[in-house]
This record gives C-alpha cells, sequence and structure tokens, in this order.
C-alpha cells in the first residue's frame, strides 16, 4: 500500500473520473428491484441492450476503485451521483468509439502501451503522478521502479485495480487522439484560404445607411394562415427537433414557521439570557447551547453590521444584547474579551510541509529552526533552503501585508496576537509555519463576541398542519380535471415545468428528483403523479408538492403545433420584410444620393466605419451578418438593394474602401487561428455519433 499512497499524495485530488467525458450529475432514488423481472433493460445503444445487471456490475467496479485509489470507506451521495452518470458515458464511449475505432482500423499495440507506460515516451498523466511539485524534477528510473510494482501486483489487490484503471484512461485517450488526428487531415487550411481570410479581415468599408425597421408595421396588420405555418413547418422540420421530456403542472404548499414557531424560539432562548449574562466561560456555554459555534475572531467596531449591538460593545456594555432577529434565527451576545489588535500586519514564515502525513516531524523541524533564528539566524536565508512554501521563499518569506482574514485560522491567530519580530510556530493542515511579524498597523480595540443563535424552524405542529392542507387538496385528485378543480375552488395558482429524464431537480424545489422519476414512469398524461408508495404527496425540500402530468413528449419532432407561434412570428417579420422591401425599391428609384433616398422613406442617414468580412456587428444597427457582407463586395459610391436585415431592412453605400498589406506573418498567423477553429468540428465528431446512435436511456426506471 506504501507506493499507492505516495501516489495518492502526488495526485492530491479526488479521483472519481474514469473516462474524459462531462459529468451530469442528477439526484437518486433507491432502486426499485420489484421494476426489474423482465424489465430489466436500462438502456440501448446504437442497437445494443444495456440489461440493469450489466450496468450495476460496472457500476459497482468504478465505486469500488474510488474508494480504493481515494482511500474512502464509503462514498458521498454527490460522488455515487458523479459516478453512475460517468458510468453510463462509459459505456456509450465503449459502444459508439469502440465501434467507430475498430471499423477504422485504430488501435493502441502493447508496444506501444508500454512506451506510454514506462518508456521514452511516458504519458504526461503518469509524469505528473511522479514530478515533484516543488522541483518540477521528475526521477524517471524511481517512476519506472514504482510502475513495475504496480504491474506486478496481485490481481484484486488495491495497487493492481489501481494500474489497470490507469492503463483503461491512457489506452482510451490515446484512442481518441489518433481519432481526432485522422479526422483533422480532412479539414486542412491550404495557404490561399489563409490568405484569402487574412485579407477579408484587413479590407475595411467605411459605409452609410438607413434602416426601416419592423417595428414600423404593426403585427396586427399582418395576416398568416394555418397553412402558411405548416408549409414553413414542413420544410424545415428537422429544426424543431426535440428531446423526450414530460410536462407537468404543479401545486406548492410551503413550509415555514408559523408565527407559534417564531414566539417559541424568541422565549427559548430568553430563557438562556441571564445564565449566559453570568456565565465566566462564554466561549463554552455558547458551543453548548448554540446552533453555532462559537467564533473566536476579534472585531473593530466598523467591522460589526448590526449597528446597534457595535454601539452596546463598545460602550463598556454589561450583560447581555438581545434577544434580536437576524437571519433566520433569534440571537443573543455579549462581550467575550477585549484586546488592542492591528487591523493588518506585515510576516514573513518558513512553511515545513509534512511528509507522509507526519505534523509531528514538522512541527519538530519548525521549532529546532525557531530556535536558530532566535538565535540570531539569518530568516531570508534559511526561508530560501528550506521553506516548501515556493511563492514566499524567494522572497526570504516574505507575505507582504494581510488583515485578519486572509490567513487560515491558526496561521493569522498567531501572527495577529505576536509582537513585531516575536517568533512564534503555528500548526496549519498546510504544515508547521515559522512566524515573524515584521511590520504591523496600530492597534486599535477590538471585541471577541460570544453569541447563541438559535435558527427559526418550523414546528411538528406547523408540518402537520401543512401536510393537513396538501392533504385536504390531494383528496379525490386523480385527474387534470380534478386538479384545475381543486385550484379554482381553493384559489391557488399552478405551475409549470418542462423536465428531463435526467435532470437532478425541478427549478426552486430541492430533492425533487423523486418527482421527475416518476413523471416518467406515470403510464398516461392527465393523471396525478404518485410516489412509489402511491402517494400524491411529494416532499421537496420547503415545499409539499401535489403535481399531475399534462404531457408526455416523445423524442423526435415538435408537433406544430408546440412551435406554430414562434413560426408565426416568422413569417410575420418576412411578409414585413417584403412590404418594406417594396417601399424602398421605390425610394430608390430616381434618388441620385443615399440622403435623398432616405428623405423619401423618411428615415436617417448612419455612419459605420472599418467593416470587414469578419465584422460581428455594426455599430448603431447590431448583429446584422447580411449587411455585412454586402459592405464587403459592394461597388464605392453605389446605392445597395434593400437588404433583409435582423432588424429591419437596409440600404447602404460604400464610401470608401481600406485594405492593409497583409504580411507573411499575418497569413502564418490566420492560418493557425483557422486550424484551431477547425479543431472544434472535429471534436464534434464524437458528439455526431453519439447523437445518431439512438441512445435509449432507462435509468430513470432504477435510479
Amino acid at each position: 500500500m506504501a507506493t499507492l499512497e505516495s501516489i495518492r499524495k502526488r495526485g492530491g485530488v479526488l479521483i472519481l473520473i474514469f473516462v474524459g467525458v462531462a459529468l451530469l450529475a442528477f439526484v437518486v432514488g433507491d432502486v426499485d428491484l420489484s421494476r426489474l423481472n423482465n424489465r430489466n433493460k436500462i438502456g440501448e445503444i446504437a442497437g445494443e441492450e444495456i440489461t440493469f445487471n450489466d450496468f450495476r456490475e460496472k457500476l459497482i467496479q468504478n465505486e469500488e476503485n474510488a474508494k480504493i485509489v481515494n482511500n474512502l470507506p464509503s462514498l458521498t451521495e454527490e460522488q455515487q451521483t458523479m459516478i453512475r452518470e460517468n458510468t453510463w458515458q462509459q459505456l456509450i464511449a465503449e459502444i459508439v468509439m469502440g465501434g467507430e475505432y475498430e471499423k477504422l482500423g485504430i488501435e493502441v499495440t502493447g508496444d506501444e502501451l508500454f512506451d506510454m507506460m514506462l518508456g521514452d515516451n511516458m504519458n504526461p498523466m503518469i509524469r505528473q503522478l511522479f514530478t515533484d511539485p516543488a522541483t518540477g524534477a521528475m526521477d524517471i528510473d524511481q517512476a519506472r521502479a514504482t510502475i513495475r510494482q504496480l504491474i506486478e501486483a496481485p490481481d484484486n489487490t488495491p495497487q493492481k485495480i489501481y494500474w489497470l484503471n490507469m492503463e483503461e484512461q491512457i489506452k482510451n485517450s490515446r484512442l481518441q487522439e489518433k481519432y481526432n488526428a485522422l479526422l483533422s487531415k480532412g479539414f486542412f487550411i491550404t495557404d490561399e484560404q489563409a490568405k484569402e481570410n487574412a485579407l477579408n479581415s484587413s479590407a475595411g468599408s467605411d459605409i452609410s445607411y438607413f434602416v426601416k425597421s419592423y417595428a414600423s408595421i404593426s403585427d396586427s396588420t399582418i395576416q398568416v394562415s394555418g397553412s402558411e405555418i405548416k408549409e414553413y413547418y414542413n420544410a424545415r422540420k428537422n429544426a424543431y427537433r426535440q428531446p423526450e421530456s414530460r410536462r407537468i403542472e404543479y401545486v406548492n404548499f410551503t413550509i415555514e414557521p408559523s408565527s407559534e414557531d417564531y414566539t417559541e424560539t424568541q422565549n427559548w432562548i430568553k430563557e438562556l439570557a441571564e445564565e449566559f449574562a453570568e456565565t465566566p466561560t462564554p466561549a463554552e456555554f455558547t458551543d453548548l447551547s448554540s446552533d453555532v459555534k462559537f467564533d473566536a475572531s476579534y472585531l473593530g467596531k466598523n467591522e460589526i453590521t448590526n449597528i446597534e449591538l457595535a454601539t452596546f460593545l463598545f460602550s463598556g456594555g454589561k450583560g447581555v444584547f438581545g434577544p434580536y432577529l437576524e437571519d433566520n434565527s433569534f440571537r443573543i451576545s455579549r462581550l467575550s474579551d477585549t484586546k488592542m489588535l492591528p487591523d493588518s500586519v506585515r510576516a514573513r514564515h518558513i512553511l515545513i510541509a509534512p511528509e507522509n502525513n507526519d505534523f509531528l516531524r514538522a512541527k519538530s523541524v519548525a521549532d529546532s529552526l525557531a530556535d536558530l533564528l532566535r538565535k540570531g539566524a539569518d530568516f531570508e536565508l534559511l526561508a530560501r533552503q528550506y521553506s516548501t512554501d515556493q511563492g514566499s521563499s524567494v522572497n526570504g518569506g516574505d507575505l507582504g501585508w494581510f488583515g485578519p482574514k486572509t490567513m487560515v485560522q491558526p496561521f493569522s491567530d498567531t501572527a495577529f496576537f505576536a509582537k513585531p519580530r516575536e517568533i512564534k510556530v503555528a500548526i496549519t493542515q498546510f504544515g508547521a509555519h515559522i512566524i515573524q511579524v515584521t511590520e504591523q498597523s496600530k492597534p486599535v480595540e477590538k471585541v471577541q463576541i460570544a453569541t447563541i443563535q438559535k435558527e427559526i424552524i418550523p414546528s411538528q405542529k406547523t408540518l402537520n398542519k401543512v401536510y393537513n392542507d396538501a392533504r385536504t387538496f390531494a383528496d379525490g385528485v386523480n385527474t387534470q380535471a380534478d386538479f384545475d378543480k381543486k385550484l379554482e375552488e381553493q384559489g391557488l395558482a399552478k405551475r409549470v415545468a418542462s423536465v428531463n429524464s435526467g435532470d437532478p431537480e425541478i427549478t426552486g424545489m430541492e430533492d425533487s428528483r423523486e418527482l421527475v422519476r416518476q413523471s416518467y414512469l406515470t403510464p398516461a398524461s392527465g393523471n396525478v403523479i404518485k410516489n412509489s408508495e402511491g402517494n400524491s404527496i411529494f416532499e421537496t425540500g420547503n415545499f409539499y408538492t401535489i403535481a399531475v402530468l399534462t404531457a408526455i413528449n416523445e423524442a423526435g419532432f415538435t408537433p406544430v403545433e408546440g412551435v406554430a407561434a414562434s413560426i408565426k412570428q416568422e413569417l410575420i417579420r418576412k411578409k414585413k420584410a417584403e412590404i418594406l422591401r417594396k417601399e424602398l425599391v421605390e425610394a430608390i428609384q430616381g434618388s441620385e444620393s443615399l440622403l435623398s433616398a432616405a428623405q423619401k422613406a423618411g428615415a436617417e442617414v448612419k455612419e459605420a466605419a472599418g467593416i470587414t468580412f469578419n465584422s460581428f456587428q455594426i455599430p448603431g444597427a447590431g448583429v446584422e451578418p447580411g449587411v455585412i457582407a454586402a459592405a464587403t463586395v459592394l461597388e464605392e459610391a453605389k446605392l445597395s438593394e434593400p437588404i433583409e436585415g435582423n432588424q429591419g431592412v437596409y440600404v447602404i453605400m460604400v464610401n470608401s474602401r481600406t485594405a492593409e498589406e497583409v504580411s507573411p506573418e499575418t497569413i502564418t498567423n490566420t492560418k493557425a487561428g483557422m486550424q484551431q477553429a477547425n479543431m472544434y468540428r472535429v471534436y464534434q465528431a464524437s458528439t455526431a455519433l453519439t447523437e445518431n446512435a439512438e441512445i435509449q436511456d432507462l435509468r430513470y426506471k432504477f435510479y
């Protein structure tokens, strides 16, 4: 285990990602094994059926890997969720991309894998594990020796599991690199293409223009028929693809403290006031009584946000201040201690980081160095020689000026309570620090405050009342008609949400994953959604929620009815553009200048300078690619034809054109930029393959 422990320390972060894919976290429920039977299918990828048992076996392996690699006895719910999603993405990569690699003859040979693991071309992932972060150097012989120990470790040991996982990551990464390299050959940029692009970027046009806005015509004057909407929809049907989703309507019953809960909490804290005022140990009393532990910080008067409390503490206030209400809790506060402390200090330090988590050894080294410094040793020299804080050691350990909240608490307390030039040793999570304050601001009076706070939460009586209100609403509600009738009778407002099977929750509702799952398990729209126990009341964070499934949207094309409104607006815009185009054609005819045409059209002439083919927008007009394109090719001093734009219909004239000389260096840089942009298209290939693999994700049946 020593080898693995060494690698863990060098790795530095929780290793939960076994394949380089984006993680989509979602909150999961318990697996309902009664659903398995012969419906054990959890999904389908590129025609290959994935059973629950197949998925679960791989999931358990990945969970065990994560625990072993990170030395964890168990995983948090968030970590489990991440690994579940990662396991699904891992299956997609293996099936979809694995098939593509095989078809194209892409492989990683044994010799090639050995070279990446132990050879001269060692993978950067492995190099990083064995690189000393302090020096940036790597002992290649030591790394190879450690790797051989991992390879030769017995099967099913943590070392062997770790190494096999590492091999899989590196192999998959190499396969993807080869695939990307193959595709990139199809996106080669020639010198002529780069030169043309550079010339387009350097050639600028100064233009004058006027525009007739679509807003000048009222929408109500434009008629769009249902047949026109259908014709437009059919011609562009691929633009209206939709993922599988569910539409729900729901009502929330808010769980919040009652006035009685406020009173009970206030009375509870009042009863502590006398004893709190008299206790000689306010810090201990606070830790035993308060929802929030004692804060040992010392604050100046201006650092206390509650002005009345600050006045009380700095005017010799005796006893207890409060009760007072702040951040949904009742509080009482009293003075714990007073000191004269600086607002900021300048200090230097020497950090001795623990090796193998041996803090006692680090403190022993720090104490020895501190003794040397007290006897007159050179602080800057020792800092450069011994400090593992590379950022400050080059400056002799100097950290500059900092405030009391800048550093971690033990370091900050030591620095702010120390006398100038005094040598002190402090222990933090980073190791042992030898600290010396070199300068400090003028000390001012600061106070340490003991505060007991009690959060105001709903009592069981309040919870019962809210639940009964939800129960009264839910009784007899089985269909959408029942739901709508109850809403009207009780004068309640419904909410609407569209959810996907993998959504962790509904926006604004914590712990609502189960409601999302059950919306997919509800067999037909128009029915109230019920949980696995047949109850229609869901507890979603601070709400009791009753919901009805109103629509099941299968993956495919959005029905024309679902996009009719947006299509109608687009057709209205197009009809307006045709009307305005005809008006502007008449305005242009017989006009000798842009100004005269604009006057006929009742429009104002505007100017825009330096428009190039690669311009993103036109000053004063916005994003208008059609107008920009016309400006780069239109003959100078000639009126354009009307140009349909995003905001209206334009007429432009190019006043002058400038073209800077394009240097070979500019062409080279342009080519590099174009090739980099094309790489994005290469990376899109994997996404396109996944989208075309007809993936059926049924994980919501189990999680």
